[in-house]
C-alpha cells in the first residue's frame, strides 16, 4: 500500500497548465514523452494552414518525472525553433497563459 501523500498550499501551487504548438513533425515525439510519463493533455486545436496542433498539458513539478519531462518537451521545441528560423515566421510554439483568450 502507498503511503498517503498530503498536499500543502504550496505543492498545490505547483500544478501547472501550459499550452504548446506541436508542429506536425514532432508530434509523435511529444504524444511519446506525455503517454510514458503519464501526464494528462489535451488536444484543444488543430492549425491546418500551418500543420500545429494545439495541445494543453498538465504538469504537476512536484514530481521529478513531469519536470524532467516538461523540460525534454520545451527543450525539442526550441531546438526545432531554431532549427526551422526562418522557415517558421513569427509562430511560437510554447505559449503563455495570457495567451488563452487569443484566437488562433
Amino acid at each position: 500500500m502507498k503511503p498517503l501523500i498530503y498536499k500543502t498550499k504550496e505543492m498545490e501551487n505547483k500544478l501547472i497548465v501550459k499550452r504548446y504548438k506541436i508542429p506536425e513533425d514532432l508530434l509523435m515525439d511529444i504524444l511519446r514523452i506525455l503517454f510514458g510519463n503519464n501526464i494528462k493533455h489535451k488536444i484543444i486545436g488543430i492549425q491546418q494552414r500551418q500543420n500545429m496542433v494545439l495541445l494543453n498539458v498538465n504538469f504537476d513539478l512536484n514530481t521529478i518525472m513531469n519536470r524532467e519531462a516538461k523540460e525534454n518537451m520545451e527543450g525539442i521545441l526550441t531546438d526545432y525553433s531554431e532549427y526551422m528560423k526562418g522557415l517558421l515566421g513569427d509562430t511560437v510554439l510554447m505559449l503563455d497563459e495570457e495567451d488563452e483568450e487569443k484566437e488562433y
